[in-house]
């Protein structure tokens, strides 16, 4: 049980619920989704942050960061900037996709 709970929170339902919810807040003009998506994205960042990569570790502490500064944005009426603050998170999963994949 908790494996799949581990597997839930920090796995690929909470890689792409994250990404949806925070494009969900962006198009709707809710900062609220958005911090839905940073809470969500907190585990994947955990996840990210324990690897022995210094730049997936920096990576991994900000994600959840981009997502609340997506909010901010949203807030202030400039989306474009949410959009482009969630580049790295929709980037990172393809390629953790292709390294999934390719093992």
């Amino acid at each position: 049980m908790v494996t799949m709970l581990a597997a839930i929170l920090m796995g690929w339902p909470a890689i792409l619920g994250s990404l949806g919810l925070s494009a969900w807040g962006i198009v709707r003009r809710s900062p609220a989704w958005l911090i839905g998506g940073a809470i969500l994205s907190t585990g994947f960042g955990l996840y990210l942050m324990l690897g022995a990569n210094l730049w997936f570790s920096a990576l991994g502490f900000a994600l959840p960061l981009l997502h609340l500064g997506g909010a901010a944005a949203v807030r202030r009426q400039r989306t474009g900037l949410a959009w482009l603050l969630l580049v790295p998170h929709a980037l990172i999963a393809p390629f953790l996709a292709m390294v999934v994949l390719s093992q």
